[in-house]
């Protein structure tokens, strides 16, 4: 193989093959050596910096600045500095050597000349912000020097996973998206700064993007296009970036592709609405057709069941299923709505309204966003939207007459007398500015600010449009990258070369190897199939395989949301459950005992006390309900879950009308291995190779794995707290997992009260194996914690004093922006061209000190695949890196080998995190505890009861 082709930038004068832990001084750090075998040429996304600029930038003054008066934007921010640089051309000589964050802090590769040779200074400029009603706003901005940066990549050692969060790599930052956030580079106008009628010298290719964070998104002009994704949102394409320092203490660029969601460029509110209140309907009829699609009459053989709903017979027909609801405005043909069922401005009439339910929509969609106002010639403002209110002829307000008497008039009056009349003067008002002060604009004379990021939640329908949209190919993905690159002219970028950089246009690229997977071991049968399995590009085949131990299954329920005419479908579907729960050698019922059709998710809770009264009556217990679900609907989910999981204590089944249509025998393993995981059974396990039959196997070993979910941004304004889950295994293979879950204040990455979680894991472990844990290995979402070690020593000695096991802890991070491409078509897999699973890179990429890697262990059917990087922080049990790397992806063993370990070790935690969801959301008492209680410490953690075994699940009416 030719060697890796990427630039020495920084030479290290210590071994490359030898990286030791990010760890405290009171361990030791082992050398942690790789195999060179079974390699292979990869690109990453990664671009090489070059060069380092020792000399150059060991004089970078940093400035703190100060804008008056006070803004909130960056951009109002960069419009005011900006304007600043423009207007003091004698201290800002070269406007290109200048790097501003858009928030305090400035860089430059020399020293500005201030007045008087002081070390501060406050220049004025007058500005058009379009907060102000103003032509122009007097501001001004004050700075500080601060003192000299040394651009020394050495010195940006850090324990914080990233490596970024140091000067040196915050201002490469800064300088490579400069030339997309300043405004002015060539003397051209620039549309997007029109809307705060700035007039002052701009570039023409940051007109095409639009910065956020650490991504700048393609703005849908000059051929650039945008997909629409209904309700006034569309999704932009843009790249990511983010600079590290690598291997050999090299600067690289991570650059990679980015896709999100914006409001619609430049719309009126009035089309806002129409596409609001479409999408709306669009899901009620999508919902209804849904329904609709899973009638069906065929006739099939098998038992007739009793189909019963409210103890009563069920109807067959859909008279408890309904559309978008009716409004309660005047009937007229011209509504559009009665001919295509959309809405439009050029199809609404004077008279048009909207009923309380339409009211309610629009309210929660408006609120919180930028609007424009346009009734006005010449002055274009910019407010944020508090609430919807009245429509502009009943929103009334106090004036005063030209003679002085005091007049009550409507909005709608108002704007007819001094501007025009309005056009729908029955369509609401929006409520904008301070929320203290009475602002009012009707719909039709405001607009969309663009651009405007979309912060809420988005519907389950425009997630799988911008997933299938970013699911491309891997050779797709690195030429959209490289597309982006080009567009954003790096290459001739005047602020990158007055600070001396430049961004190779080529990958870096860097060796890689391929683990081999373990081998599969199923269960022993009679049919003379080989119980072990060899796996191959992360799948293997069920065919003819039992189960490693499975569970029983003594009787269940169905509870089927779908029309009664259905059953002989559910007949089919029960007797191919059962054939192929037979052939995987589990115990499980030919029939269910109840059969119970409901129309939606107010029936669940209902069928579910039927189901419990019924068994209860014959002293009989029930093992699982299915539930048949007509379609993806998140809220029914929710509902089962919190009926199942945490009233009843029964382990439940979703299964989609889809598949029980077309019960074919891959979809009923699936299933068969769901339900045999959830009644205590094991579906599989390793063969243990030498590396896991060292450290897994001949010694009883502790896998704990640990992760806080954080609630949304919609969430946290309903105080809904975060959740922490502890998951780790109870049994020697390790194959069984078993939970701990608290509830804490929100946003709060440590685990409040880790010591008693890992307590009662190491109690669990002890109690099913008799055995103390000889080791233990944790591994950790996201982020690494202070005192973990301590923390997990401390658990350990409860149990026993002079109990010490060697404890590694890891950290995994799956959301980041490094993806990896094959050079050569030869080592590329599947249909999507992606790396195999099993890629490994612990060189190039890497930290340039520490113990981290990167693994790819799944097989990538659609899209790019993304590997999960792998970070040893602690390690006493002294794993070099070929054997971490090993035990790490001999855990992923799946029905097929997926993302990272925490797919496998944290297959709890998201069905956790939904009970633990259902039970904040449903307890109001909770949520008043933690609302009323923000500062106070008592209330930082609050334990949810869930059942996450059938060793602790109390049967369904026993």
């Amino acid at each position: 193989m030719p060697a890796s082709a990427y630039t020495d930038i920084v030479h290290s004068d210590k071994d490359s093959g030898d990286s030791g832990i990010h760890s405290p001084d009171n361990l030791s750090a082992s050398p942690r050596k790789s195999s060179p075998s079974n390699s292979s040429r990869i690109t990453g996304s990664p671009r090489d910096l070059s060069p380092l600029l020792l000399q150059e930038l060991a004089c970078m003054n940093v400035r703190e600045v100060a804008a008056r008066p006070v803004t909130t934007f960056r951009d109002e921010n960069r419009a005011i500095f900006w304007k600043v640089v423009a207007d003091h051309p004698t201290i800002f000589a070269n406007k290109f050597a200048v790097a501003f964050d858009g928030a305090h802090q400035l860089y430059t590769p020399y020293r500005l000349e201030f007045p008087e040779k002081r070390n501060s200074m406050r220049l004025e400029a007058d500005v058009p912000l379009a907060k102000d009603s103003r032509e122009r706003t007097p501001c001004a901005v004050s700075f500080q020097c601060v003192g000299p940066v040394l651009i020394e990549m050495r010195r940006t050692r850090t324990n914080n996973l990233d490596e970024r969060v140091l000067t040196p790599i915050q201002i490469l930052d800064i300088v490579c998206r400069q030339s997309l956030t300043c405004p002015f580079i060539e003397y051209v106008a620039w549309l997007r700064w029109q809307r705060i009628r700035a007039r002052t010298v701009i570039s023409s290719n940051a007109a095409n993007f639009y910065s956020w964070k650490s991504s700048c998104y393609r703005i849908p002009i000059n051929g650039a296009l945008a997909l629409d994704l209904e309700g006034g949102k569309e999704m932009w394409t843009g790249f990511f970036s983010s600079a590290h320092v690598a291997s050999g203490w090299k600067p690289l660029l991570n650059i990679d592709v980015a896709h999100t969601a914006f409001y619609k460029a430049k719309i009126s509110m009035v089309q806002f609405m129409c596409d609001v209140l479409n999408e709306r309907a669009g899901a009620y009829r999508n919902q209804s057709s849904t329904t609709r699609s899973s009638y069906g009459n065929t006739s099939q053989p098998g038992r007739t069941f009793t189909a019963t709903r409210g103890g009563t017979a069920a109807s067959a027909g859909r008279g408890g299923y309904h559309t978008y609801p009716p409004r309660t405005t005047h009937s007229t043909p011209q509504r559009h709505e009665e001919s295509s069922g959309l809405l439009s401005p050029s199809t609404l009439y004077k008279e048009f309204s909207l009923s309380n339910h339409e009211m309610k929509i629009l309210a929660e969609a408006v609120k919180g966003i930028k609007i424009r106002i346009s009734h006005r010639k010449g002055a274009v403002r910019v407010y944020r939207v508090n609430s919807l209110q009245m429509p502009a002829d009943q929103l009334t307000f106090k004036g005063v007459t030209e003679d002085g008497r005091e007049t009550i008039k409507s909005v709608a009056q108002y704007f007819a007398e001094k501007y025009a009349e309005l056009k729908f003067p029955k369509l609401p008002c929006l409520h904008v500015g301070p929320p203290t002060r009475n602002i009012f604009f009707p719909l039709e004379v405001c607009e969309m600010d663009t651009p405007q990021k979309y912060n809420k939640k988005l519907s389950e329908k425009q997630t799988s449009s911008i997933i299938r949209a970013a699911a491309v190919d891997a050779s797709q993905r690195e030429e959209r990258i490289a597309q982006l690159c080009q567009q954003a002219g790096f290459d001739r970028d005047p602020f990158l070369k007055e600070f001396g950089l430049s961004v190779s246009p080529r990958m870096f690229e860097t060796m890689a190897r391929v683990i081999q997977p373990p081998q599969i071991m199923f269960g022993d049968n009679s049919k003379m199939v080989d119980p072990i399995v060899h796996p191959k590009d992360g799948a293997w085949s069920m065919d003819n395989q039992t189960l490693y131990l499975p569970a029983t299954c003594g009787s269940y329920s169905m509870i089927a949301l779908v029309n009664p005419r259905d059953q002989n479908l559910l007949q089919g579907f029960c007797q191919a459950l059962y054939a192929k729960a037979t052939q995987m050698g589990m115990d499980f019922p030919k029939w269910p005992d109840l059969v119970k059709y409901g129309r939606g998710r107010d029936d669940v809770v209902m069928l579910f006390n039927e189901i419990a009264n019924e068994y209860k009556q014959t002293s009989t217990s029930c093992d699982l309900v299915i539930v048949v679900l007509p379609g993806k609907n998140s809220d029914i989910y929710m509902t089962v879950k919190e009926s199942s999981d945490m009233i009843h204590g029964i382990m439940s089944q979703c299964v989609l009308m889809k598949n029980v249509q077309r019960p074919s025998p891959a979809t009923c393993s699936n299933i068969i291995l769901k339900v045999n995981m959830k009644l205590g059974g094991i579906n599989s396990r390793i063969v243990a190779d030498n590396i896991t039959h060292k450290y897994i196997i001949d010694q009883p070993t502790l896998v704990v794995g640990i992760d806080v979910t954080h609630p949304t941004q919609a969430e946290e304004r309903m105080n809904i707290p975060s959740v922490a889950a502890i998951v780790a295994n109870i049994d020697l293979l390790p194959q069984s997992y078993g939970a701990n879950v608290k509830v804490q204040r929100k946003c709060r990455e440590s685990v409040v009260y880790l010591l008693d979680a890992i307590r009662e894991r190491l109690v669990s472990f002890y109690r099913n194996t008799n055995q103390k844990p000889t080791r233990i290995i944790v591994y950790r979402d996201g982020v690494s914690e202070g005192q973990f070690a301590e923390g997990i020593r401390s658990a350990c000695m409860i149990l026993s004093p002079d109990y010490r096991p060697p404890i590694t802890y890891v950290v995994v991070q799956k959301r980041h922006h490094a993806r990896m491409f094959c050079k050569y078509s030869t080592d590329m897999v599947g249909k999507a061209r992606n790396i195999p699973p099993g890629t490994t890179v612990d060189t190039g990429i890497v930290s340039p000190e520490g113990f981290d890697f990167y693994l790819c262990s799944h097989y990538g059917v659609q899209g790019t695949s993304r590997p999960a990087r792998y970070h040893v922080l602690w390690d006493d049990n002294n794993f070099s890196a070929d054997e971490m790397q090993a035990i790490t992806y001999g855990f992923v063993d799946l029905r097929n080998a997926v993302y990272c370990l925490f797919r496998v070790v944290f297959q709890h935690v998201s069905y956790v995190w939904t009970l633990c969801a259902i039970s904040i959301n449903s307890s109001s008492s909770l949520l008043r505890r933690f609302s009323s209680n923000k500062s106070s410490v008592s209330y930082q953690e609050e334990t949810v009861a869930v059942y996450m075994s059938p060793t602790d699940c109390p049967k369904l009416a026993r």
